[in-house]
């Protein structure tokens, strides 16, 4: 096992852990101001509705149809418990700041442009990502959710790009441009 796999075992769970208890408030929360307008409307709970979020622009109160398939999903799991939707939300939060801090490894190791990412800072810049105060409204509003979801497909599409430039492997590349898509 290599140094960097048991420092990531390690930092991880510290991430998960440090970020949920942090966030723990947020999961007792209700619907906030615009909430129950982005939360699956009953006309949208069907395929048919489901589609429709896809391909008729005025369906939704505003068009993220990966977003509002999210809610189509989530609604489908736990209707109008809220809870669900707010440990959706979390998860892709702890996600994100994990993805981060890995995207920060990777910078640590192979450089970016004149320096490279210091390793020691990692595992600082991750947790001060996952607790820093701008993040909250994207985790405790619902229709927020939008922001933790498309990070997580940043992050993860970066990384793939960054696996691109290290190995030409084209499917490193499909990966990272489908992610960014």
């Amino acid at each position: 096992m290599s140094d960097s796999f048991l420092k990531r075992r390690i930092l991880w769970p510290v991430i998960a852990m440090v970020t949920m208890i942090a966030y723990l408030p947020a999961l007792q929360g209700g619907l906030l101001w615009d909430d129950d307008a982005h939360v699956t409307a009953a006309g949208l709970r069907s395929l048919p509705g489901l589609a429709r979020i896809w391909f008729s622009v005025g369906a939704t109160q505003q068009y993220y149809p990966v977003l509002h398939s999210a809610f189509w999903l989530e609604w489908h799991l736990w209707g109008n418990a809220v809870l669900g939707y707010h440990l959706v939300t979390l998860g892709f939060h702890v996600t994100c700041a994990c993805l981060f801090a890995e995207l920060l490894r990777v910078l640590s190791r192979e450089g970016a442009g004149l320096s490279r990412f210091p390793e020691a800072a990692i595992a600082p810049a991750a947790l001060l990502f996952a607790l820093h105060p701008v993040c909250v409204e994207s985790v405790a509003w619902i229709s927020e959710q939008k922001n933790t979801l498309s990070l997580a497909f940043y992050l993860a599409s970066a990384l793939a790009y960054l696996a691109f430039d290290r190995t030409r492997s084209r499917g490193s590349y499909a990966l990272g441009l489908g992610l960014f898509l």
